[in-house]
């Protein structure tokens, strides 16, 4: 009685071995078919029945808006650090590379924005000032001379810092002004 329906029927020589086994490898495709449409079928049904008000929806939620803000608030602080390194670097290049010296006995005038402030220079100084070997720098609210190598440098951190940085002029520009060629400027000219 344990014979199954393929048992008996090979035994009454209806169907071959061959026609048995392809008729049952069809049987266990279908049955694995059904099985993962199925399983397809109640994946989309839990995909659709997500209740937007449960706890667990709403604390998923809660949870993901709390790592966009703590992301968003690392990133600020790192750019705020960022800042600060720069600036430290530059008070630490101009603190170690300025060369103000306290015995000046000139004023030299310059703008800053719309104001004109002054600092005090020696004549060599104002002279390299005016051929940019110089430049003034400003870092709470004092002023300092640098070199125009340290000044560049300052310049590519952070170029608010540079105030006044003259730029060589160029001779053609000079030669095209031949009106006042007859008139040179004088060696002692104190702005």
């Amino acid at each position: 009685m344990s014979n199954s329906l393929r048992d008996q029927l090979l035994k009454q020589g209806l169907v071959s071995k061959e026609q048995a086994k392809q008729a049952e490898k069809q049987a266990k495709l279908k049955a694995h078919q059904g099985q993962k449409t199925q399983s397809k079928k109640q994946k989309k049904a839990n995909k659709e029945i997500v209740d937007k008000e449960s706890i667990s929806y709403l604390a998923a939620k809660a949870r993901e808006e709390e790592i966009a803000r703590a992301k968003e608030l690392n990133r600020q602080k790192e750019i705020e650090r960022e800042h600060k390194a720069l600036w430290s670097q530059v008070r630490d290049i101009i603190d170690c590379q300025h060369v103000n010296d306290p015995d000046a006995e000139g004023a030299y005038y310059f703008l800053e924005d719309k104001w004109v402030r002054k600092i005090e220079v020696t004549l060599k100084q104002r002279q390299l000032l005016a051929s940019a070997e110089l430049a003034i720098t400003t870092i709470d609210e004092k002023y300092y001379l640098v070199p125009a190598a340290v000044a560049e440098k300052v310049q590519t951190r952070v170029p608010e810092v540079v105030v006044c940085f003259h730029q060589p002029t160029k001779v053609g520009i000079i030669e095209q002004d031949k009106t006042y060629a007859a008139y040179p400027i004088p060696d002692d000219l104190i702005w």
